[in-house]
């Protein structure tokens, strides 16, 4: 305990908030956290400066953004490593799970004219407000190699469905793991017979997009993936299915807790090589606690 204090201090003192000239906290909760804007490595347990190890990353490599869906911080920081890479001309593909491969033609259509684009001219669902993603979407139109819708398509979804996901699934312990998660995370309402199916979509889904990934990556930049952050975990998400070099960073809202490792997932107990869920934790702000379930009650 004392040597964590040592480095939360040490670091707090030595390392500046992430871009904290040009991010102005959004969500409401949590703005003076003292973690609020530390990058933190779950491995070393030590903070990180976000500019410097953007500079580090690899050429042809992956960096994971795993978001919390509803916070505008999350979509901030987004913009602003997008930009990051961008300046140092080092912005390769940028995959999204808000778009689906049909949209394809339109990101190609509108790729280097991003400030002209409008949802509508995307083919955007509207499942994924606009708003959120607008800034992302143009900066990586203009800057980025190519911008690549990642998600597996409304009618292969449904194969997956009825028919299994086109790579099968991993070990039987991870299959029960995943189906407990999607139940609990449908406030333990969803008729128990039909997880197997629901658990075909999103093994779907994740293997889809490492596919896509694999097939665009630009060898010769950083490659960005915007997603939400269960399906960018390394024990349960995309990076399962995923054969390229990888750094998974999951943006966390803060709450109480003031050491960093307290905000470490839990990890699939059968995962192996005792890896953890994440590379990365980027602490921000949080949006106020809602109650999912209450219609279910």
């Amino acid at each position: 305990m004392i040597k964590r204090l040592c480095i939360l201090l040490c670091t707090l003192l030595s390392w500046p908030l992430v871009a904290q000239t040009e991010i102005d906290w959004q969500a409401p909760e949590h703005r003076e956290h003292p973690l609020a804007g530390q990058l933190w490595h779950t491995e070393t347990e030590r903070f990180e400066s976000l500019q410097t190890y953007l500079n580090q990353l690899p050429e042809g490599s992956w960096l994971l953004l795993g978001e919390r869906h509803d916070n505008p911080d999350h979509h901030q920081l987004q913009t602003w490593i997008l930009k990051q890479l961008a300046e140092t001309g080092r912005l390769g593909t940028v995959a999204l799970e808000m778009a689906q491969t049909e949209q394809q033609t339109q990101l190609d259509e509108w790729s280097g004219r991003g400030d002209e684009v409008t949802a509508e001219l995307l083919n955007w669902s509207p499942g994924w407000p606009w708003e959120r993603y607008e800034s992302q979407v143009r900066l990586a139109l203009n800057q980025a190699s190519r911008v690549v819708g990642a998600d597996l398509p409304r009618s292969a979804q449904m194969q997956a469905y009825r028919l299994g996901a086109a790579e099968g699934q991993l070990d039987d312990a991870h299959s029960r793991y995943m189906m407990e998660l999607i139940y609990s995370s449908h406030c333990s309402h969803l008729p128990r017979a039909n997880l197997v199916q629901m658990l075909q979509v999103q093994l779907g889904r994740d293997q889809h997009m490492a596919a896509r990934m694999i097939e665009t990556a630009d060898p010769l930049k950083v490659n960005v993936l915007i997603a939400g952050a269960m399906h960018v975990r390394k024990d349960l998400g995309i990076p399962r299915w995923l054969s390229t070099a990888h750094t998974s960073l999951i943006m966390t809202p803060l709450d109480q807790a003031t050491d960093a490792i307290d905000y470490r997932d839990e990890v699939y107990p059968h995962f192996p090589n005792g890896e953890l869920s994440s590379d990365l934790l980027l602490f921000t702000p949080a949006m106020p606690e809602q109650d999912h379930c209450a219609a279910f009650q």
